[in-house]
């Protein structure tokens, strides 16, 4: 397939970039900045400069990709809409282009409710009042992705770190997990590219997290 990774130069969008070539795939990497892009393990992927924050830049690397991965992330826990501006301009190049398969990044933070009580009370004492502003940005991307005609995929993680993938991780479709939990990077990074064009996640809300 032929696959568009934006965000490629951060840690999980290399990940699913590396493992995506290795798999045969042909790979996009979009990146604001082209030279910023680690080197790979697994042959060399085609380069796109883009910025999901200037309107259309994306409809050009977008075009005839069958599936578009979107690791997008910000610095700090300012205010922001870098979530849910990328998600319109995401929508709009995914229609333009003719892609299938539209795969974003969120947050399990968003939805609490299954955890054990004295879980979700640190979660909300804590984590939400941390990253409030950007869980409210990550909501309303999701609100986007829901109110759009694209077969999307929202993965929902919990605190990611570096490490291997999980021979057996925890993945729950449309339910949050029944507790909190941390997930590596690969193992986000596999799941993703093991679940590419895959119909059974279309308009799904997936919570994954290591075993």
């Amino acid at each position: 397939m032929r696959i568009a990774v934006v965000g490629a130069a951060g840690r999980t969008g290399h990940l699913v970039t590396t493992l995506a070539l290795a798999a045969g795939h042909t790979v996009t990497a979009v990146v604001r900045d082209p030279a910023r892009l680690p080197a790979l393990a697994h042959g060399t992927p085609l380069t796109a400069r883009a910025d999901v924050t200037e309107p259309g830049s994306l409809h050009g690397p977008l075009s005839g990709q069958d599936v578009v991965v979107a690791t997008l992330g910000t610095t700090g826990r300012r205010a922001t809409t870098v979530f849910s501006d990328g998600a319109r301009e995401l929508t709009a190049a995914v229609r333009a282009g003719g892609a299938r398969h539209l795969l974003m990044m969120s947050s399990a933070g968003l939805d609490t409710s299954r955890l054990p009580y004295a879980q979700r009370l640190v979660t909300r004492l804590v984590v939400d009042r941390l990253y409030r502003e950007v869980h409210h940005d990550l909501a309303r991307m999701e609100a986007v992705l829901a109110g759009s005609d694209t077969a999307w995929t929202v993965v929902r993680v919990p605190m990611l770190k570096d490490g291997p993938a999980s021979a057996g991780p925890q993945v729950s479709y449309d339910r949050p997990l029944p507790r909190a939990g941390t997930a590596t990077r690969a193992t986000v990074a596999r799941w993703i590219v093991d679940h590419l064009g895959d119909p059974a996640t279309f308009r799904r809300l997936v919570h994954l997290a290591d075993d």
